[in-house]
């Protein structure tokens, strides 16, 4: 489990060390304020999941993108006032939803691509994730839509005791930072390590 302390100190730390990202969320969540949905998701998708995104956008289809996003919003519409703290993930009449829309998202975006976008529709709702966050949390990088339901789940057990009062971000995004700032510790950990082991590490 977190510690309070330990939370707000990593949440921190990602104020730092991604402000530039952090302003593009800012940006995207404007664009959709202003009805360029679309455009919106595109530029996370190309800031915030780089390495993933590059390989879509081979077989990217604009026109099924947009399909795809009609037929889904009004689902993320019924759940738009549902927020993180306070949903039972296992609810028969929240979860169905949720994997439908994860799972029309998983086919244009990718996993990793579908929870950003869900995030920056609901950012009180969703968590995103990544293959180093659910290598952290032990689930499934196969990636259905019950893992996510499992992975957002597991988020709630794992930060329950944690306090947030960070406004304007909300809970599930500042849960996003902290889990962004850990996984980026263990890649750049296990970098180092591997340069150490290969001899090509500065002693």
């Amino acid at each position: 489990m977190a510690n309070q302390i330990e939370f707000e100190k990593t949440v921190a730390e990602f104020q730092k060390i991604e402000d530039a990202r952090d302003q593009l969320w800012d940006r995207a969540k404007v664009l959709i304020d202003s009805g360029f949905e679309v455009e919106a998701y595109i530029l996370i998708l190309a800031t915030w999941n780089f390495a993933g995104f590059r390989y879509v956008m081979k077989d990217f289809d604009l026109r099924e993108f947009q399909k795809v996003i009609n037929l889904i919003n009004p689902i993320f519409k019924k759940l738009e006032n549902t927020q993180f703290e306070n949903i039972d993930f296992a609810n028969n009449s929240v979860a169905p939803d949720i994997k439908y829309i994860y799972v029309q998202l998983k086919k244009i975006a990718k996993q990793t691509g579908a929870s950003k976008i869900m995030a920056l529709k609901n950012s009180r709702l969703f968590v995103m994730w990544d293959t180093e966050i659910r290598k952290i949390y032990e689930i499934d990088n196969k990636s259905e839509a019950d893992d996510y339901i499992q992975f957002l789940s597991k988020m709630q057990k794992h930060f329950k005791d944690i306090k947030w009062t960070g406004k304007p971000t909300s809970f599930a995004k500042a849960i996003d930072e902290y889990n962004y700032v850990i996984a980026d510790r263990n890649r750049r950990l296990r970098k180092r390590e591997t340069l150490e082991r290969t001899g090509n590490g500065q002693n």
